[in-house]
């Protein structure tokens, strides 16, 4: 099987797509080194997450906000923030151009016209808004510097954007969002759950995966690939759904890249009951920051799953694009390859 070679720059751009252009953007920036400046985490369960911003972190968002109406005054385009949620080493802002911008005010201009504010503001005013000193935990090296005459900027070079394409990504997003508080805090306080494994081997093949999760379910004497036809009825759905759960009921991991409607739905009902699962995913794992999303992340971190991402990369261009059948085939050539019993075989046990 083919695998993609390593890209390491995680803010490269869509070539193709006209930054000019209407547009929702998910922007992400970082802040120099990762230091944790704008926000501390709050709560004591991943129920009650919660990030408190510092007056960084809040001039941060403000200035995000104005920079937007700043655009909209200067063009006459309108530039609206639909969401954002600040982190303690990151910022992440849904940006809405609404109209085409001029040719000389893409998106590149008024992100680095935000970031410039930031860092300006940051150099300015450092007694105001530097970290909490009696807050130990939050503390950082990054405060400690003299940043009104080394004039260092606030924000890492570049920042990564995300194009909405898709009916349905937005609320997506804004999900994504709201819930990063509640994945940082499962990722500290289940550190082991969320160990990546780069060259992860196996299978009857020994394909390589990067993997995250609970990597000993391959090693479960009883692995069944689950794979249904795309064209099913609601009732024959339900039928494949109660067959491969009796298995999982059993014990029996199920692996899969949960493609069709059926095979979805046989991911749901696995996942209400945390289940043992495998899901193989279209998408690479590689960086240090890429992690599973939505539900696999949950089940990584309660250890009743393992995603597996067969391709070392990932990038804007592949998300943009629905999946392909020689895709889907392809993954479910790894799922075979992983899976150790048929389900005839099962029912006959």
């Amino acid at each position: 099987m083919y695998r993609a070679p390593v890209k390491h720059n995680r803010l490269r751009r869509m070539e193709e797509h006209d930054y000019t252009a209407a547009c929702i953007y998910l922007i992400t920036v970082t802040t120099v080194d990762r230091q944790r400046i704008l926000g501390s985490l709050v709560g004591d369960s991943e129920d009650t997450a919660a990030i408190e911003p510092t007056a960084l972190g809040k001039y941060v968002a403000e200035a995000f906000r104005k920079r937007a109406a700043e655009t909209s005054k200067k063009t006459g385009c309108r530039v609206q923030v639909l969401h954002f949620q600040i982190m303690p080493d990151h910022f992440h802002g849904i940006l809405y151009v609404r109209d085409t911008l001029p040719a000389d005010y893409a998106l590149g201009r008024i992100i680095a016209a935000w970031k410039s504010d930031c860092s300006h503001a940051w150099w300015n005013n450092y007694t105001v808004l530097k970290c909490d000193e009696r807050d130990e935990k939050n503390k950082c090296s990054f405060c400690s510097q003299d940043f009104s005459s080394e004039k260092s900027p606030l924000f890492s070079r570049g920042f990564n954007d995300r194009i909405l394409f898709r009916k349905g990504q937005l609320q997506t997003w804004i999900r994504y969002l709201d819930d990063n508080p509640r994945r940082l805090w499962l990722k500290i306080n289940f550190p082991d759950r969320l160990r990546k494994v780069y060259d992860f081997r196996a299978g009857k093949k020994g394909h390589q995966y990067t993997a995250v999760g609970n990597t000993f379910l391959v090693t479960y004497p009883e692995c069944l690939q689950v794979r249904c036809h795309r064209k099913l009825t609601e009732e024959q759905i339900q039928e494949e759904v109660a067959k491969y759960m009796k298995e999982a009921r059993r014990g029996t991991v199920l692996i899969s890249p949960f493609i069709s409607m059926a095979e979805k739905a046989v991911y749901d009902a696995c996942y209400k009951e945390e289940l043992p699962m495998i899901h193989i995913v279209n998408r690479g794992l590689d960086g240090k920051f890429i992690y599973p999303s939505g539900r696999d992340f949950t089940g990584c971190t309660s250890g009743f799953m393992l995603v597996l991402a067969p391709y070392a990369d990932y990038t804007p261009e592949t998300a943009a694009k629905r999946i392909t059948r020689a895709q889907c085939l392809n993954l479910n050539e790894y799922a075979a390859d992983l899976a150790n019993v048929t389900l005839k075989c099962a029912e006959r046990d």
